[in-house]
């Protein structure tokens, strides 16, 4: 993740840790540690963990995990800004 300064990472950390379904997070050297309440996410904490990880450059591809029957017709939705971030090979 990158920061612009000491103010925009505690707007991260807040925004992150509301999140819902977002238990607790852990830094470990360079190295963020999530954790869920559950492998599942609403779609609207989904929406907002995309957001997030767009907003602070994260590494977009994390969140295919989270694919399911229920969430795929728009979450796979190829015409989504998020979708080859998140789906497309990387060569």
């Amino acid at each position: 993740m990158s920061y612009w300064g000491s103010g925009d990472e505690k707007a991260f950390f807040t925004w992150l840790v509301s999140i819902k379904g977002v238990k607790r997070t852990e830094g470990i050297g360079t190295d963020l540690w999530i954790y869920l309440r559950s492998r599942c996410l609403s779609d609207s904490a989904l929406r907002d963990m995309i957001a997030i990880y767009k907003r602070y450059d994260g590494d977009m591809r994390q969140l295919a995990q989270f694919v399911t029957q229920k969430n795929k017709h728009w979450f796979k939705d190829p015409k989504q800004y998020w979708y080859k971030d998140i789906f497309a090979q990387r060569k």
